[in-house]
Protein backbone atom coordinates (compact mmCIF):
# COMPACT_ATOMS: atom_id res chain seq x y z
CA UNK A 1 0.00 0.00 0.00
CA UNK A 2 1.24 3.39 -1.02
CA UNK A 3 2.41 5.89 1.88
CA UNK A 4 2.03 8.70 -0.04
CA UNK A 5 -0.80 10.80 0.92
CA UNK A 6 -2.86 13.83 -0.96
CA UNK A 7 -2.88 17.14 0.55
CA UNK A 8 -5.60 19.61 0.16
CA UNK A 9 -5.85 23.52 1.91
CA UNK A 10 -8.61 25.03 3.25
CA UNK A 11 -9.66 27.69 2.95
CA UNK A 12 -6.67 29.20 0.80
CA UNK A 13 -2.93 27.88 0.83
CA UNK A 14 -0.82 28.95 3.01
CA UNK A 15 2.54 29.89 1.56
CA UNK A 16 5.15 28.61 4.26
CA UNK A 17 3.37 25.07 5.07
CA UNK A 18 2.83 24.25 1.67
CA UNK A 19 6.63 24.88 0.96
CA UNK A 20 7.37 22.28 3.46
CA UNK A 21 4.70 19.77 1.89
CA UNK A 22 6.89 19.57 -1.15
CA UNK A 23 9.95 18.93 0.33
CA UNK A 24 8.47 15.34 1.87
CA UNK A 25 7.28 14.14 -1.89
CA UNK A 26 7.79 10.51 -0.58
CA UNK A 27 4.92 11.32 2.03
CA UNK A 28 2.81 13.94 0.58
CA UNK A 29 1.76 15.46 -2.98
CA UNK A 30 -0.41 18.08 -3.49
CA UNK A 31 -4.52 17.40 -4.90
CA UNK A 32 -7.49 18.94 -5.94
CA UNK A 33 -10.79 18.19 -4.27
CA UNK A 34 -11.24 14.93 -1.99
CA UNK A 35 -7.75 14.85 -0.63
CA UNK A 36 -6.15 12.66 2.23
CA UNK A 37 -5.02 15.65 4.35
CA UNK A 38 -5.93 19.00 4.79
CA UNK A 39 -4.18 22.09 5.52
CA UNK A 40 -6.67 24.68 7.25
CA UNK A 41 -5.30 28.16 7.89
CA UNK A 42 -5.61 29.14 11.33
CA UNK A 43 -7.39 31.95 11.16
CA UNK A 44 -10.86 32.88 12.63
CA UNK A 45 -13.51 30.20 12.05
CA UNK A 46 -10.24 27.14 11.76
CA UNK A 47 -12.55 25.08 13.76
CA UNK A 48 -15.47 25.00 11.46
CA UNK A 49 -13.09 24.77 8.10
CA UNK A 50 -11.48 21.60 9.78
CA UNK A 51 -14.54 20.23 10.86
CA UNK A 52 -16.05 20.62 7.63
CA UNK A 53 -12.92 19.00 6.08
CA UNK A 54 -13.10 16.17 8.19
CA UNK A 55 -17.30 15.93 7.14
CA UNK A 56 -15.56 15.70 3.79
CA UNK A 57 -13.90 12.81 4.19
CA UNK A 58 -9.97 13.85 4.96
CA UNK A 59 -8.10 11.44 7.30
CA UNK A 60 -6.30 14.05 8.74
CA UNK A 61 -6.14 18.06 9.19
CA UNK A 62 -2.94 20.06 9.70
CA UNK A 63 -3.87 23.73 11.44
CA UNK A 64 -1.57 26.29 10.63
CA UNK A 65 -0.77 29.01 13.83
CA UNK A 66 -4.41 28.21 14.87
CA UNK A 67 -5.73 31.58 17.37
CA UNK A 68 -8.12 30.89 20.38
CA UNK A 69 -11.30 29.26 19.51
CA UNK A 70 -13.70 27.13 20.60
CA UNK A 71 -12.78 23.76 19.48
CA UNK A 72 -15.12 21.43 21.39
CA UNK A 73 -17.18 20.51 18.17
CA UNK A 74 -14.30 19.75 16.81
CA UNK A 75 -12.79 17.79 19.18
CA UNK A 76 -15.96 15.49 19.46
CA UNK A 77 -16.11 14.85 15.54
CA UNK A 78 -12.36 14.43 15.33
CA UNK A 79 -12.70 11.88 18.12
CA UNK A 80 -15.92 10.03 16.39
CA UNK A 81 -14.50 9.86 12.80
CA UNK A 82 -10.87 9.23 14.80
CA UNK A 83 -9.27 11.86 12.29
CA UNK A 84 -6.21 13.22 13.58
CA UNK A 85 -6.42 17.16 13.87
CA UNK A 86 -2.05 18.49 14.26
CA UNK A 87 -2.25 21.86 15.24
CA UNK A 88 0.88 23.54 14.01
CA UNK A 89 1.97 26.21 16.16
CA UNK A 90 4.39 28.74 16.20
CA UNK A 91 7.26 27.03 18.23
CA UNK A 92 6.38 23.65 19.44
CA UNK A 93 6.43 21.12 16.29
CA UNK A 94 10.13 22.01 15.89
CA UNK A 95 12.14 18.97 16.56
CA UNK A 96 14.44 20.84 19.13
CA UNK A 97 11.56 21.13 21.32
CA UNK A 98 10.78 16.99 21.68
CA UNK A 99 14.47 16.29 21.69
CA UNK A 100 14.24 18.59 24.77
CA UNK A 101 11.70 17.66 26.65
CA UNK A 102 13.08 14.32 28.12
CA UNK A 103 16.10 16.28 29.80
CA UNK A 104 13.53 19.41 31.00
CA UNK A 105 11.24 16.77 32.33
CA UNK A 106 14.50 15.58 34.48
CA UNK A 107 15.09 19.21 36.34
CA UNK A 108 11.64 20.33 36.46
CA UNK A 109 10.30 19.60 39.63
CA UNK A 110 8.97 21.97 42.63
CA UNK A 111 12.13 23.50 43.30
CA UNK A 112 12.67 24.39 39.61
CA UNK A 113 12.37 27.49 37.89
CA UNK A 114 11.57 27.86 33.87
CA UNK A 115 12.58 30.31 32.23
CA UNK A 116 11.12 31.52 28.78
CA UNK A 117 11.67 34.35 26.00
CA UNK A 118 10.06 35.19 23.39
CA UNK A 119 11.36 37.63 20.48
CA UNK A 120 8.67 39.22 18.01
CA UNK A 121 8.54 41.39 15.32
CA UNK A 122 6.59 44.66 16.43
CA UNK A 123 2.89 44.68 15.77
CA UNK A 124 2.54 41.53 16.71
CA UNK A 125 -0.53 39.88 18.61
CA UNK A 126 0.28 39.65 21.96
CA UNK A 127 -2.40 37.22 23.01
CA UNK A 128 -1.20 35.06 20.57
CA UNK A 129 2.17 34.99 21.71
CA UNK A 130 1.22 33.91 24.78
CA UNK A 131 -0.97 31.25 23.38
CA UNK A 132 2.04 30.05 21.29
CA UNK A 133 4.33 29.77 24.21
CA UNK A 134 1.69 27.99 26.28
CA UNK A 135 1.97 25.57 23.24
CA UNK A 136 5.68 25.28 23.54
CA UNK A 137 5.92 25.16 26.71
CA UNK A 138 3.80 22.27 27.06
CA UNK A 139 5.80 20.26 24.73
CA UNK A 140 9.10 20.69 25.96
CA UNK A 141 8.72 21.32 29.73
CA UNK A 142 5.24 20.22 30.93
CA UNK A 143 1.62 22.47 30.75
CA UNK A 144 1.47 25.36 32.40
CA UNK A 145 -1.65 25.14 34.72
CA UNK A 146 -1.59 29.16 36.03
CA UNK A 147 -0.66 32.51 34.55
CA UNK A 148 -0.49 35.90 35.59
CA UNK A 149 0.39 38.68 33.83
CA UNK A 150 3.05 41.42 35.98
CA UNK A 151 3.67 43.62 33.00
CA UNK A 152 1.65 44.09 29.83
CA UNK A 153 2.42 46.52 27.48
CA UNK A 154 2.26 47.28 24.10
CA UNK A 155 5.95 46.68 23.88
CA UNK A 156 5.63 43.18 25.07
CA UNK A 157 4.37 41.18 28.71
CA UNK A 158 6.22 39.57 31.53
CA UNK A 159 4.67 36.84 33.46
CA UNK A 160 4.87 34.12 36.26
CA UNK A 161 3.41 30.59 35.66
CA UNK A 162 2.76 27.74 37.80
CA UNK A 163 3.35 23.89 35.89
CA UNK A 164 1.67 20.69 36.58
CA UNK A 165 5.28 19.83 37.32
CA UNK A 166 5.02 21.99 40.91
CA UNK A 167 7.87 24.10 39.10
CA UNK A 168 7.24 27.85 38.70
CA UNK A 169 8.30 29.81 35.81
CA UNK A 170 9.23 33.08 34.48
CA UNK A 171 7.48 33.94 31.05
CA UNK A 172 8.44 37.10 28.61
CA UNK A 173 7.29 38.14 25.18
CA UNK A 174 8.97 40.83 24.30
CA UNK A 175 8.26 42.92 20.67
CA UNK A 176 11.13 44.18 18.79
CA UNK A 177 12.72 44.80 15.06
CA UNK A 178 16.17 44.42 16.38
CA UNK A 179 16.16 40.83 16.81
CA UNK A 180 15.16 37.71 14.55
CA UNK A 181 12.05 36.43 16.04
CA UNK A 182 13.03 33.19 18.04
CA UNK A 183 11.92 31.68 21.17
CA UNK A 184 14.35 30.41 24.35
CA UNK A 185 13.46 28.19 27.00
CA UNK A 186 15.58 27.55 30.31
CA UNK A 187 16.44 24.98 33.66
CA UNK A 188 19.30 26.09 35.56
CA UNK A 189 20.32 24.38 38.65
CA UNK A 190 23.00 23.90 41.19
CA UNK A 191 24.62 21.48 38.70
CA UNK A 192 22.73 21.20 35.94
CA UNK A 193 20.95 23.21 32.94
CA UNK A 194 18.90 22.53 30.11
CA UNK A 195 18.49 25.46 27.32
CA UNK A 196 16.71 25.01 23.81
CA UNK A 197 16.44 28.03 21.55
CA UNK A 198 14.11 28.23 18.62
CA UNK A 199 14.12 29.88 15.41
CA UNK A 200 10.92 31.38 13.77
CA UNK A 201 9.20 28.56 11.24
CA UNK A 202 10.41 29.89 7.86
CA UNK A 203 14.08 30.32 8.54
CA UNK A 204 16.64 27.36 7.61
CA UNK A 205 18.22 27.78 11.25
CA UNK A 206 17.74 24.74 13.40
CA UNK A 207 16.32 24.42 16.84
CA UNK A 208 19.62 23.56 19.55
CA UNK A 209 18.43 21.91 22.64
CA UNK A 210 22.04 22.17 25.12
CA UNK A 211 22.12 20.05 28.66
CA UNK A 212 24.96 20.54 31.37
CA UNK A 213 25.62 18.85 34.12
CA UNK A 214 28.94 18.02 35.96
CA UNK A 215 30.58 16.14 33.32
CA UNK A 216 30.16 19.03 30.79
CA UNK A 217 27.91 20.66 28.00
CA UNK A 218 26.28 18.48 25.45
CA UNK A 219 23.96 19.41 22.56
CA UNK A 220 21.63 17.54 21.52
CA UNK A 221 21.00 15.69 18.12
CA UNK A 222 20.15 18.87 15.59
CA UNK A 223 17.70 18.48 13.11
CA UNK A 224 17.42 21.15 10.35
CA UNK A 225 14.05 21.22 9.60
CA UNK A 226 11.48 23.96 10.24
CA UNK A 227 8.32 23.63 12.68
CA UNK A 228 6.23 23.16 9.44
CA UNK A 229 7.72 20.00 7.91
CA UNK A 230 8.29 18.77 11.14
CA UNK A 231 4.26 19.20 11.50
CA UNK A 232 3.44 17.32 8.44
CA UNK A 233 5.70 14.35 8.45
CA UNK A 234 3.86 13.95 12.33
CA UNK A 235 0.39 14.18 11.11
CA UNK A 236 1.47 11.59 7.91
CA UNK A 237 2.70 9.14 10.49
CA UNK A 238 -0.44 9.75 12.53
CA UNK A 239 -3.14 9.08 9.80
CA UNK A 240 -1.05 5.94 8.61
CA UNK A 241 -0.52 4.44 12.02
CA UNK A 242 -4.44 5.15 12.63
CA UNK A 243 -3.28 7.05 15.47
CA UNK A 244 -5.39 10.14 17.29
CA UNK A 245 -3.52 13.40 18.25
CA UNK A 246 -3.92 14.81 21.45
CA UNK A 247 -3.61 18.39 19.87
CA UNK A 248 -7.01 19.81 20.33
CA UNK A 249 -7.56 18.77 24.06
CA UNK A 250 -4.12 20.82 24.94
CA UNK A 251 -5.11 23.44 22.79
CA UNK A 252 -8.53 23.41 24.84
CA UNK A 253 -6.42 23.50 28.31
CA UNK A 254 -4.35 26.73 26.88
CA UNK A 255 -6.95 28.16 25.78
CA UNK A 256 -8.63 28.07 29.46
CA UNK A 257 -5.51 28.95 30.96
CA UNK A 258 -5.05 32.11 28.77
CA UNK A 259 -8.54 33.49 29.48
CA UNK A 260 -7.85 33.04 33.33
CA UNK A 261 -5.13 35.35 33.01
CA UNK A 262 -6.85 37.80 30.53
CA UNK A 263 -9.78 37.62 33.17
CA UNK A 264 -7.62 38.22 36.59
CA UNK A 265 -5.66 40.96 34.25
CA UNK A 266 -8.64 42.76 33.47
CA UNK A 267 -10.06 42.78 37.00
Amino acid sequence: MSRQLTVGTAPAPHADTLAAVVTLPESLRRAGDAADVVGVLGIEGWPRAAADAIRSGARGVLVTEPVAADVTELTALAGERSVPVVLDSLWAPNPAVGRSAPSFALLADERALIEARVDLPVGSDLDQAALDVLALLRRATGPVTELDFVRHARTGWDAVASFGSGASGMLSVILTDSRPASAAVRIVKPADAVELTVPAPDTAAPGRAVVSGPDGETLLVTAYESAHRAAWRRLHGLVLDGVAAPDLEAFAADVRVLAAARGRRAG
